[in-house]
């Protein structure tokens, strides 16, 4: 009796490219974990448009081709960095070693993180941004663990971190090592792709999908539920085998737990400062960079994927208690907005977007016995207005946790 494949034995792999299209012949792939997914190789045919007086078709001919689809993911630490950098088209700025710096014995007041000997090279205290975030280890201290964010107008110096007025410090002296966690993440416009391999194991089916461009991603935090997420790609091809098309030793996922928004979301801001009175049941953010694809004469296939102006927007849905941010959606501003998630190791990331306009913001009474919720909506544009140059940016994704290699 044949054995019939089941979804439980999917696996999906993948391996940066060098050459788009084109998988590595060295190098090792990795294991990703997944929910789901819908990869697939659409294959474009016409049929003869002959007149036959047996009215009969004479032929099926493939005239095109494409790679698309994507995965399903819970968002976990350090798994998807390599499809984030790849779909912001940067690559992430990694702090000390790994995203941790070498300790130092610190003092603290409620603004300021001081080091009292200046750490050095890679860990230096000014490679930390305006406005970045960063996770502080200060072990047997009340700042232990805590997500502190640096000053938007006061840079570091070599001793001194000024906090940003949000994130406050608690006081104390002579605190041994103590240690920044960190890497950053913003858009930019170095493109990259990816062969991705789906195997189904108990038939032994490989599907490889190659030259593919992350195009989209979205991430949904919402009360009760864990933190999810989908990737949608573009690609050239996607050829099938009975053994991986990947090389070397293909390795393990990472290990970190998965994220949740009732005990993982710690900060959210919308405007200058944290949230207090103000309470949300869904945020969503939903990042496009418009993909197109390029085909050509004499390829069943695309030669290329364009890339198109990034399209970063999302939608929130609020507890209504007053119209502050209904008056900011009528008076055109803009504002900031920030939320991070990290699991229960304090592992995770700060997703910023310095500059959002409220695009949408209802409110509606549908039903009785209902609690009133405002619909909001928002796009993000360039922070053209920022003082430094690197910093005027649609978003920034800040990592802090263990180092990762």
């Amino acid at each position: 009796m044949p054995t019939l494949a089941s979804t439980s034995r999917a696996q999906l792999a993948y391996i940066l490219e060098v050459t788009p299209g084109v998988t590595p012949v060295v190098g090792n792939g990795t294991y990703l974990r997944m929910t789901g997914e819908s990869l697939d190789f659409a294959v474009t045919k016409e049929m003869s448009k002959e007149i036959r007086s047996d009215r009969q078709i004479s032929s099926v001919v493939p005239v095109g081709a494409q790679a698309s689809g994507g995965f399903n993911f819970h968002l976990s630490y350090g798994e998807y960095d390599p499809f984030l950098a790849s779909l912001l088209e940067d690559a992430w700025t990694v702090y000390g070693t790994n995203g941790v710096g070498t300790t130092f014995t610190a003092d603290f007041t409620t603004t300021t993180i001081t080091a009292a000997v200046a750490p050095t090279g890679a860990n230096a205290l000014t490679g930390l941004k305006l406005g970045q975030w960063f996770r502080l280890l200060a072990p047997s201290h009340a700042n232990n663990g805590k997500l502190f964010r640096v000053s938007s107008s006061v840079a570091p110096t070599t001793t001194v971190i000024t906090l940003d007025a949000g994130t406050p410090a608690t006081a104390g002296s002579a605190v041994a090592s103590c240690a920044v966690q960190t890497s950053r993440l913003t858009n930019g416009v170095t493109k990259t792709s990816f062969t991705i391999e789906k195997s189904y194991t108990d038939v032994t089916q490989f599907f490889s999908y190659k030259g593919m461009t992350p195009g989209k991603m979205s991430l949904k935090f919402a009360s009760g539920a864990l933190t999810d997420g989908s990737f949608d790609f573009l690609g050239f091809t996607g050829p099938r085998d009975v053994v991986t098309a990947l090389p070397g030793s293909i390795a393990a996922s990472r290990p970190y737990d998965i994220h949740n928004a009732a005990t993982g979301v710690g900060q959210i801001w919308l405007g200058t400062g944290p949230l207090t009175s103000t309470y949300i049941k869904t945020l969503t953010l939903d990042y496009d960079n418009v993909l197109r694809g390029q085909d050509a004469i004499g390829t069943l296939g695309l030669v290329g994927v364009g890339v198109g102006t990034i399209a970063l927007k999302g939608s929130m849905d609020v507890y209504f208690a007053d119209g502050t941010i209904y008056d900011s959606f009528i008076a055109n501003e803009y504002i900031a907005i920030i939320v991070s998630s990290q699991d229960a190791s304090g592992n995770g990331y700060v997703f910023s977007i310095p500059k959002a306009n409220i695009s949408s913001h209802k409110v509606v009474a549908g039903a009785k016995d209902q609690d009133l919720m405002a619909t909001i909506e928002f796009m993000a544009v360039a922070d053209d207005t920022n003082a430094v140059v690197a910093l005027r940016k649609e978003i920034f994704i800040d990592r802090v946790g263990v180092a990762l290699a």
